[in-house]
């Protein structure tokens, strides 16, 4: 599916960017460390959406050298079409970082040699090497480092791909999903966010006041999900949005192409689909406490 570039709102987000550096290094999270990640993409017929954590889970021997686990608990799921579930539960791989040098280091699952995974010296031009290097013909490569203020600090951010608006940051890792390889600048590759980011019982990204608990079966983002309100659905004419505090709002086709985009900022949203063909769609709602998808059926008559 096309790449759809997430956008942060400034006026939403506490997060501030500027162009001055860090000199503090910011440490890697091992342990009592949570990401919440979107992924979307298309199949031959359909779209395959899913929500999902990595979380730190205690240590491991590998080698004789300590590693930190990864692990994913659960994963939501919504397909349409022909598509099937991309991604499992279980362990995904553990992580070493070396503080001195700056760098962190990954082996994947049912493996056992280690692949560099994150280097925070890079500088503008460096080629982006290791576990994360891109499978495309065309490397990655820095194209600018700045700051991004997180909770009251500010950490270094180095902007790696434009195509796809991938971003590593100093203490927090891709923005591409965190362990996922970088499409380059193929087109209809899979749509990978860190949606937010908790370490030691606080949400730090993408502001403090977003919630971020590890997605389970039973968590509070089920719970958050079932108060999104969508009606009428089935529709002819228009459609609304109901749910606290909305950021952004997606119409996506199954065959994963954004027909309607739109930024929000209140609680409520109506929006007009006179002008979309009649058919199935996802509603795409991003908000302060996580990214919902839901289905919705656009009807040229009422039936």
């Amino acid at each position: 599916m096309k790449k759809i570039l997430f956008f942060l709102i400034v006026c939403n987000f506490n997060v501030d960017i500027i162009k001055a550096q860090t000199n503090i290094y910011h440490q890697f999270p091992d342990s009592n460390a949570i990401w919440n990640i979107y992924y979307s993409s298309g199949c031959t017929i359909g779209t395959d959406i899913e929500n999902y954590s990595i979380t730190t889970s205690g240590d491991t021997l590998i080698n004789a050298i300590t590693y930190h686990k990864l692990m994913t608990p659960f994963i939501q799921y919504f397909l349409a079409g022909t598509c099937g579930i991309t991604h499992v539960a279980g362990y995904k791989g553990a992580i070493r970082q070396d503080i001195l040098n700056k760098k962190v280091f990954y082996i994947p699952p049912a493996e056992t040699t280690e692949q560099l995974l994150y280097d925070f010296n890079m500088q503008v031009g460096d080629t982006v090497k290791g576990f994360l290097e891109t499978f495309s013909y065309h490397d990655d490569t820095i194209i600018s480092i700045d700051s991004v203020k997180v909770d009251s600090t500010y950490r270094k951010r180095w902007n790696i791909n434009t195509c796809y608006n991938i971003y590593f940051i100093e203490g927090i890792g891709s923005t591409y999903g965190l362990i996922e390889q970088s499409p380059g600048c193929i087109t209809d590759q899979a749509d990978y966010t860190i949606t937010c980011f908790q370490q030691n019982g606080q949400t730090l990204y993408p502001d403090t006041t977003t919630n971020c608990q590890v997605i389970t079966a039973v968590n509070s983002l089920d719970k958050i999900s079932n108060q999104v309100k969508i009606f009428p659905n089935p529709s002819v004419n228009s459609i609304t949005v109901q749910v606290d505090k909305i950021r952004l709002i997606q119409i996506i086709d199954l065959c994963g192409k954004t027909v309607k985009r739109f930024i929000n900022k209140c609680n409520e949203y109506e929006i007009d689909i006179n002008d979309i063909p009649s058919g199935i769609y996802l509603i795409k709602i991003d908000t302060d406490n996580g990214i919902f998808t839901k289905k919705i059926i656009k009807n040229n008559i009422w039936q």
